[in-house]
């Protein structure tokens, strides 16, 4: 079922007695949990009747016995199960011994008093299981992944404009590219944002640049595309300052192997006609680290990618067998004609 519209219900007051939120987005698992919490239960409530389990440390036979348990000086209560692995087909860690058969008749005549949401931070689950198929037909399934970009991006927009704020495009598109396209990390970031700007306030790129720092990953990048641009003279200054920040050469140099690596990956699978999604597929790696590769190797010959891999290769090995210094190695890379 889409978030949006459980939602919606549990806000006119129509809850299930039993949910399960399958997915990874922490973020909406987050919203989904408070609006619960907030419909079900008085504020004076909410310390003795909102009860976690997670299942990789305490028996499911525990939390059925807490759902099935009257309220404590209330009228209802929640009880959150998380991280029942049982319900996938994954191999666990060490667990307690779960009795699956407890759960199952709980779900089919579950406690009137208690709602009982099972959070499932998983891509999908086993649909073989008997649990799994009683789930499906009893419990409320609520979608919380957030997978394509458009969706999020339509999200975070109107969430800018419902909390009252307004964002540049080009600001919009610097917060997207630092914040790595990840909900729960761009949600918390709006909020240093918005208290930065005030109530109503516009959001502009030289806010999103002074207040979101950059991570090593979005530096390298930006290093490499210096590399593409043969911008030299950008790519020293930017390795200047990551030598100030305490980074070492031969860990930049390793991260560019990684990079470049991609990059030639991403060109070899486009050149045989992969689209984005199936190349995601393929490399199982976040859709929009895929996409900006996309970007930065198209119009670009896969064998000069290949070459920049094989010498970036052979510095790595020069550094560490000591044949030469690793800042002179890491300069002289920056500074060559790659001729891309």
């Amino acid at each position: 079922m889409s978030l949006q519209n459980e939602l919606a219900k549990i806000r006119e007051g129509q809850t299930a007695s039993v949910y399960v939120l399958l997915g990874t987005e922490q973020f909406l698992i987050d919203t989904f949990k408070e609006t619960l919490v907030a419909q079900q239960l008085n504020e004076d409530d909410r310390e003795f009747n909102v009860i976690s389990f997670d299942m990789t440390e305490v028996p499911v036979s525990e939390a059925v016995l807490e759902a099935e348990t009257l309220p404590f000086f209330g009228e209802s209560k929640v009880v959150f199960m998380e991280n029942p692995s049982f319900l996938t087909g994954e191999k666990a860690k060490p667990e307690p011994v779960h009795n699956l058969d407890a759960l199952l008749e709980y779900i089919q005549q579950p406690s009137p008093e208690t709602t009982l949401v099972i959070t499932a931070p998983y891509e999908k689950l086993d649909e073989r299981k008997k649990l799994v198929k009683q789930l499906k037909k009893q419990a409320v399934l609520v979608d919380v992944n957030m997978k394509k970009e458009k969706d999020i991006r339509q999200y975070v927009r109107q969430y800018i404009e419902n909390q009252g704020f307004s964002i540049t495009p080009e600001a919009f598109e610097q917060f997207v590219y630092l914040s790595d396209m990840d909900l729960s990390r761009m949600m918390n970031e709006l909020a240093k944002l918005f208290l930065y700007v005030g109530q109503n306030g516009k959001i502009t790129k030289d806010v999103v640049d002074g207040l979101i720092p950059k991570t090593l990953e979005h530096n390298v990048f930006d290093l490499v595309s210096n590399v593409m641009k043969q911008d030299k003279e950008a790519a020293m200054r930017l390795y200047q300052d990551l030598l100030l920040l305490g980074e070492e050469p031969i860990k930049l140099n390793a991260i560019l192997i990684s990079q470049f690596r991609l990059l030639t990956q991403v060109k070899t699978l486009m050149s045989m006609s992969y689209n984005q999604s199936h190349i995601v597929d393929v490399l199982k790696i976040h859709p929009y680290r895929v996409k900006l590769a996309m970007q930065q190797v198209r119009g670009l010959d896969l064998a000069l990618l290949g070459s920049i891999y094989d010498e970036l290769v052979e510095n790595d090995y020069r550094i560490k067998t000591g044949q030469m210094d690793k800042q002179l190695v890491f300069e002289l890379f920056l500074l060559k004609d790659h001729q891309l």
